[in-house]
């Protein structure tokens, strides 16, 4: 949607101007001619003057619009990206592209800040979401686009946005990993997933092309830093552009079977041109064949949905399979219609241009290819993780050209479709009589294209590996598990650049040194094994020149940046990536006429004395963190008289000038109103949208507070201070650190004493504190291992593996946590959450941040150190002293805030089957909830539940607090009254949440027929109370309060879990 906009009498003029939509459809909008009696005939939104026809539903959703728009371009936001915000305009503008586009550019053109980059890996899991599973007619490559643009500046975004993605092709693909056929099955939404994985892994792997010549530019004066962060930019973009554009696919395959020495006479053309020419003749002839089914076929399909032209290779063949060995019945050999496409093999009942139905698939990256040796001539094995197909060719030599397509598909060099894998090229060359050491090809990976391959496949590896122990281990017998699990977690082949990807791309990098395999624990359930892992990670090693000093503290982003710069230790070096493309947006669908070298990364020679890494009087430091541009460092951009009549706040007026973003006229308009808010009163009573004063306030994020060198009076410490290369060492955690022969611990204080801590832990951790444990494991280390780093940090991670457990409902929880906890910080309301990390790798697998000092309640019951008689508020006076002293009242003002801050998300969010063992206590008399497979009103029993309460508020818990007169019974009350009112004040982005991600959900809490539908959404809105007058919020939270205390179903449920699980109360 193009927007010209001119100044005249100091009023801003906007005039909007028809386009096509990126699909090549009908235009995006219609043109603002008054003479149009289409225009006529439209509806008038909420910023003009309303039609009688318009509901007050219609009025109170466009002036939710008109107060995104205002929050995001023109309200000050002090230099940051309301990512929430951002993420509500495009889903309430998700059938409009211009306008999805646009916010995309806007979002890509701020990411190299710190915290725009972590508000976009926050709501990851709904951009994810709305990138698989949004119908709107037009190309979803916008958003794909944009997700490619912002993986080019992680490689840890790019990770987690693949685990998202194999989760998701899990749900949609043809048939189960049991061989039965999927009923989720969604052709669309399988090959979106596939598509984007591949997409993500060519983004990584070829990485910004001119990133290095860029910062070279910057280093030597010749860029400024606005035209530095600008051009990189613009590279990533048109580097998403190529990587998604497939229109030269077919015309790179014929190259490269030329290259290749494969004859093309042997090969059968087939062009499809189009939708109509298939359907016509799949109708002229429904159950025809081809007519030599066993010849393999070329061929280039327009895609339906996008006109894109997508290469294949297919052809007929008789196959088995070995997914289903529970049945007895021997398999026959049947005959399948098999496709290569997308690194996909795709198997159909038979062609699929003559109306066959897709039956199986299977993902071919990593992927074995092998001649089989069997009763039938010409067989081969195609294998994965969950597959095993045996194959049957019609010649020699139709085996051996289907073993090299499929071995080049599941190859790092078959990153670009169809390509020869390594072993194949050297084949051929030994054919054509090549020197056989020489490895180069047109077609290879470069050294650091290889590099960064490397690191991609192993870490979702070794993350695969560590999953798959916990799922080995669920098939043993329990009382063998522990005894096997350290062999097993021994045999786990740890990458040279691995981490635990339990983290955001701006935490502090920890390299995965070696895994402590006898301190693995493991949980014996029925269902389940979940493990415990312990790794020694390292900080400060280094990176990239070695002239630069080494930063511990160095994030995972910038550490995989440094060591990924480097450019190929070559003669020649990247000059150009389509410095002559025309004009580029995020929601281009390219040109597939181009010319033959358009887009391609050229390589020029270099003379011997090129010097590569040139040295200056710079900061070494402010070069290597050159993958952020930090808000306060940032320069303003100078306004030119033609912008400066825009109205917005600093970053739009900026985003607006640098780029060749073009205006939606929905975005337009609305910038056009003075407030963006409605502020007109219906039958003397505002809606809650009007009526909240606040409901679209920022959020931002918080995150784990920092320790830096903390030291207290009661606590002893092995030095004051330490640092690295002047570079001071902080942790987001407690724990503690090896540096030469030093020990650190880091420990939050809070007025529990050191006596009173080692009271709690000697019965809530068994003696040892996690700092003390991993200051043991280290130094156990270091003596009885290798001789680590003396000038390199050492220390402790720790985290849960799990299999048979589907995660991402959790994540999503968990992310719910993490919101409601941010709006309670940024009210002042000091209630305490602990938000911990969960990642969810697959449908069945995932790991978890582990909670370390703290234990069950149902742990805690059973201890032979907890008190016989007076229940929790004993165990309070026993380990933190008399009801007056210092240290109880500190512990009891943790156990009050936590109750608080739990009983507020338990009651917002719906969380059931709290029972005992799914409510911990740490060290410092913090109560902490976990596992939430019951969320949003979702429970055990379903509408049979015992769990009528709004949340767990028993007697031992009213005894901590002193009593339900006490005033820390008051203070608990204030507390939750005042939360949620706060979170009533921020009920529309926490709404907006839950409705991205119910939308086509698969969560068990947003389907079925007692869930799905909006029925969720309806009762989170609901427990919201916005449906009730200020005046009398107090006094519903306060009834819920009086409703909660020791209910009676609290109890039964209780019991009810002790009885069937064991869990005490």
């Amino acid at each position: 949607m193009a927007v010209s906009v001119e100044r005249n009498n100091n009023m801003t003029a906007v005039q909007t101007t028809q386009i096509e939509s990126p699909a090549g459809g009908a235009p995006a909008t219609k043109p603002t001619n008054s003479n149009n009696p289409a225009k006529k005939q439209q509806p008038q939104p909420s910023y003009a003057k309303q039609q009688p026809s318009a509901s007050p539903a219609t009025r109170k959703h466009e002036e939710f619009k008109n107060q995104l728009v205002h929050d995001v371009f023109g309200r000050d936001n002090k230099g940051r990206v309301p990512m929430e915000k951002v993420t509500m305009l495009i889903w309430q503008f998700r059938d409009d592209p211009a306008v999805v586009q646009f916010m995309a550019q806007f979002v890509a053109r701020f990411s190299g800040s710190r915290s725009t980059y972590d508000g976009i890996e926050f709501y990851l899991p709904q951009i994810a979401h709305m990138i698989i599973h949004l119908e709107a007619d037009w190309d979803e490559a916008i958003l794909e686009r944009f997700a490619l643009v912002i993986a080019q500046q992680s490689q840890h975004f790019a990770l987690q946005l693949t685990w998202i993605l194999e989760g998701a092709i899990e749900d949609y693909q043809p048939e189960t990993v049991e061989g039965k056929p999927n009923p989720g099955y969604n052709q669309l939404f399988y090959h979106r997933c596939i598509t984007l994985l591949s997409n993500i892994e060519r983004c990584v792997v070829y990485g910004s092309p001119r990133s290095m010549e860029l910062q070279r530019m910057y280093e030597k004066g010749d860029i400024s830093r606005d035209e530095y962060e600008q051009m990189k930019l613009e590279d990533r973009l048109n580097n998403a552009k190529q990587i998604t554009t497939h229109g030269a696919n077919f015309r790179n395959l014929m190259q490269r079977m030329k290259d290749t020495k494969i004859s093309l006479p042997d090969l059968k053309l087939e062009r499809k041109k189009g939708r109509e020419k298939e359907s016509a003749t799949a109708a002229s002839s429904p159950t025809s064949a081809p007519s030599d089914p066993g010849s393999p076929t070329l061929m280039t399909a327009t895609s339906n949905d996008k006109g894109k032209q997508i290469s294949k290779y297919g052809g007929t063949l008789l196959y088995k399979r070995r997914a289903r060995t529970a049945l007895y019945k021997p398999k026959r050999w049947k005959s399948r219609y098999f496709e290569i496409e997308e690194r996909m093999l795709y198997c159909y009942n038979f062609q699929p241009s003559y109306g066959g139905q897709l039956r199986r698939a299977m993902p071919l990256e990593g992927a074995t290819v092998e001649e089989f040796e069997g009763k039938y001539p010409f067989m081969f094995v195609v294998r994965n993780h969950h597959f095993e197909y045996i194959i049957r060719a019609k010649s020699e030599k139709d085996m051996s050209l289907w073993i090299r397509l499929l071995r080049g598909e599941s190859e790092a060099n078959a990153l670009i479709p169809h390509i020869l894998s390594t072993d194949e090229m050297f084949q051929e060359k030994k054919e054509t009589g090549e020197d056989e050491t020489k490895k180069s090809s047109p077609n290879t990976l470069t050294r650091s294209q290889a590099a960064r391959y490397e690191f991609f496949r192993n870490e979702r590896d070794f993350v695969a590996a560590v999953c798959d122990v916990a799922e080995v281990l669920r098939f043993r017998e329990p009382s063998d598990r522990k005894k096997v699990a350290p062999g097993l977690v021994s045999d786990i082949k740890l990458p040279p650049c691995g981490y635990v990807p339990l983290c955001k791309s701006t935490d502090i990098w920890r390299r995965v040194d070696s895994v402590m395999a006898s301190e693995t624990r493991v949980f014996n359930t029925n269902e389940r094994c979940p493990m415990i892992y312990y790794f020694i990670a390292n900080r400060g090693e280094p990176v990239g020149s070695t002239l630069e000093p080494r930063n511990p503290n160095l994030d995972v982003a910038e550490y995989l940046h440094t060591l990924f710069k480097v450019p190929d230790l070559e003669n020649r070096r990247l000059t150009s990536i389509g410095e002559h493309a025309d004009e580029l947006q995020l929601g281009d669908s390219g040109d597939d006429s181009d010319d033959k070298d358009k887009g391609e990364v050229k390589v020029e020679e270099q003379d011997e004395d090129y010097d590569e890494f040139e040295l200056t009087m710079e900061d070494p430091t402010e070069r290597q963190n050159s993958v952020w541009s930090e808000d306060s460092k940032s320069s303003k951009s100078f306004l030119s008289s033609s912008m400066k009549g825009i109205k917005g706040n600093q970053q739009f007026r900026e985003f607006m000038q640098e780029s060749f973003a073009k205006m939606p006229s929905k975005i337009a308009t609305r910038m056009t109103r003075p407030d963006g808010r409605a502020q007109s009163k219906r039958g003397g009573r505002m809606s809650y949208l009007d009526r909240n004063s606040a409901p679209l306030l920022n959020v931002p994020i918080i995150d784990t507070p920092i320790i830096e060198n903390a030291n207290d009076d009661d606590y002893d410490s092995a030095a004051d201070s330490l640092s690295l290369d002047g570079q001071s060492i902080i942790s987001a955690g407690t724990g503690s650190i090896v540096f030469g022969d030093t020990v650190k611990k880091f420990e939050h204080h809070d007025g529990v004493s050191k006596e009173s801590l080692d009271r709690a832990k000697a019965v809530v951790c068994g003696g040892e504190s996690w700092a003390e444990q991993s200051a043991r494991m280290l130094q156990s280390a270091k003596n009885e291992g290798e001789e680590k780093d003396s000038s390199t940090l050492h220390e402790m991670v720790t985290m849960m593996a799990k299999s048979n457990d589907d995660l991402r409902q959790e994540v999503f929880v968990m992310q719910m946590i993490h919101y409601f906890e941010s709006v309670f910080a940024k009210a002042n309301i000091p209630v305490w959450l602990k938000t911990y990390r969960i990642l969810s790798t697959s449908k069945s697998t995932g790991m978890l941040e582990f909670l370390t000092d703290a234990t069950s309640i149902d742990s805690l019951y059973k201890s032979d150190k907890f008190p016989k008689v007076g229940g929790l508020r004993a165990y309070f006076e026993e380990v933190y002293g008399s009801p007056t002293s210092k240290c109880f009242l500190a512990a009891q003002r943790n156990f009050i805030r936590s109750l608080a801050g739990y009983s507020l998300v338990a009651y917002l969010l719906g969380l059931k089957d709290r029972h005992n063992g799914n409510i911990m206590i740490d060290t410092r008399g913090h109560i902490i909830h976990i596992d939430f497979g019951f969320a949003f009103g979702m429970a055990p029993g379903h509408e049979w539940s015992m769990e009528r309460a709004p949340f767990k508020l028993t007697k031992d818990y009213i005894d901590v607090m002193g009593g339900p007169f006490s005033e820390g019974f008051k203070e608990f009350q204030k507390l939750f009254v005042d939360g949620l009112k706060a979170a009533r004040s921020n009920s529309l982005n926490a709404l907006g949440l839950v409705e991205i991600m119910m939308y086509k959900s698969n969560y068990p809490c947003f389907s079925g027929t007692r869930y799905g539908g909006g029925v969720s959404l309806k009762r989170f809105e609901k427990r919201l109370m916005l449906d009730v007058p200020d005046n009398k919020v107090e006094i519903k939270a306060r009834k819920l309060i009086k409703t909660s205390i020791n209910h009676a179903g609290t109890k039964l449920y209780d019991v009810f879990q002790f009885h069937s699980n064991g869990y005490a109360y």
